[in-house]
């Protein structure tokens, strides 16, 4: 078998190992079959799963690996190296080579200047002409505009040699992650809302609450033809519907709100703050869900758990200002369903004055409670008609210890930037969220 083969012959195999890793990982997260490729991939930040594409990571070690030995500190080892990569430029032009060889463009890929004629030379397959192939599908460009200054350079990502598998990487995953927010079916929605908060790194620890949990269901329309809700009937059975809008769970759904009004109110008099629940605007029939005293006017802050989308998450915001501005100063704390962070909310840490570790902690447990809330819903909905529901064994979610209620951020210095109802939240009980629920 000629080299070229070889080579062909090992990308199909990695192409194939690809697909049977997906699969795979398929299973293990309880995933639909028509799953899109780029959730695979994309960034945890945003609810994909954040692993690396073998064919991928191939290309990128044999780029890195090409780098590292044309800029070795071994003069020896990087003269050798640098001679054989000219030789291989040489022979590929058939004698025909220009008085400068155009090293960077025949590392990156390119056709221009004559190269293209390389396609039809006999020049044999080795490290150079591979990492020429593997920076032309990563649309990749090696700069050599300098002997000591080679740099990497794809997107808005520029690396060194020796630290161009963790920047490459980095460009795969937000190749993925646009992909997936860019997803015109209805994949990529949720994607879109956890994008929208991508300083923190919340989503990336609540990584291990996105398991499927032992409901069966891969997703909520199951393939009979009557695709109406299994419990209202009133609208078709999506995430959508069963997070926001079914008023079978209206209980969960408040119980949910109310868990994380519980968490503001807590930190708000850890703040120092003298703080009314529920209490009615004189002479009104609103009810905002926190009020307290700022410089002697009326400061209220509404939550409101919405869908995780852009769009929503905007709309929840713009309502409760529509329906609160006239009273005071209106503070609206939107969360989406499964566990999106309107950048806004922030906007009560700088006004209040919350440091950032108190502010951070505050955030992930209001995101996490979210998706602990969803998951009761979504189990209680899919258990509908069950003859025992609470025979199921769900293993908890990771959280907070209860002395841990300042959790210390990893990015410490950044700026991080319904009413009242008649269930209170009880109890530490968590169910795992089930990966489906991107879609």
């Amino acid at each position: 078998m000629s080299e070229h083969g070889f080579v062909k012959q090992s990308m199909d195999c990695l192409t194939q190992l690809d697909t049977e890793c997906r699969k795979f990982l398929g299973l293990i997260c309880n995933l639909p079959n028509h799953a899109t490729v780029p959730f695979f991939y994309a960034d945890r930040r945003v609810g994909g799963l954040g692993t690396c594409r073998l064919t991928d990571d191939a290309d990128i070690w044999t780029i890195a690996r090409a780098a590292q030995l044309l800029t070795c500190r071994d003069p020896t080892v990087r003269n050798i190296c640098r001679e054989q990569l000219h030789d291989t430029i040489r022979r590929g032009f058939r004698n025909e080579h220009p008085g400068v060889l155009p090293v960077g463009e025949y590392l990156s890929g390119s056709v221009d200047g004559g190269l293209y004629r390389l396609r039809y030379a006999e020049a044999g397959s080795n490290l150079w002409t591979l990492a020429r192939q593997a920076a032309k599908r990563l649309g990749v460009r090696i700069d050599v505009s300098g002997d000591e200054n080679l740099r990497i350079v794809a997107d808005d990502v520029s690396v060194s040699p020796v630290k161009a598998v963790r920047g490459l990487r980095k460009v795969a995953r937000q190749r993925y992650t646009r992909d997936l927010i860019s997803d015109k079916s209805h994949q990529g929605v949720v994607a879109t809302g956890l994008s929208l908060e991508d300083k923190s790194k919340d989503m990336a620890r609540l990584g291990p609450a996105r398991h499927p949990s032992s409901s069966g269901h891969s997703w909520f329309c199951s393939q009979e033809q009557d695709t109406s809700c299994r419990r209202c009937g009133k609208e078709n059975e999506t995430g959508f519907h069963v997070l926001n809008h079914c008023e079978e769970g209206l209980q969960l759904a408040t119980k949910r709100h109310n868990t994380i009004q519980d968490l503001l109110e807590s930190l708000l008099v850890k703040q120092g703050h003298d703080v009314t629940i529920n209490n009615a605007i004189p002479g009104q029939r609103l009810r905002p869900d926190v009020e307290f005293q700022l410089s002697g006017s009326r400061v209220m802050v509404d939550v409101v758990v919405c869908y995780d989308q852009p769009g929503s998450m905007e709309n929840a915001y713009q309502r409760k200002y529509d329906k609160y501005s006239s009273h005071g100063r209106i503070l609206p704390l939107v969360v989406g369903s499964l566990g999106s962070w309107y950048p806004r909310n922030d906007e009560i840490r700088s006004i209040l004055g919350i440091n950032g570790r108190s502010w951070g902690a505050f955030r992930f447990k209001a995101r996490l409670a979210a998706i602990q809330g969803s998951m009761d819903m979504v189990c209680a909905h899919f258990h509908h008609g069950a003859p025992n529901p609470e025979a199921e064994d769900n293993p908890p979610l990771p959280v907070l210890s209860e002395e841990g209620e300042e959790v210390e951020e990893e990015e410490e210095e950044e700026d991080g930037c319904g009413g009242g109802g008649f269930y209170r939240h009880t109890g530490n009980q968590t169910i795992e969220i089930q990966q489906h629920l991107v879609y």
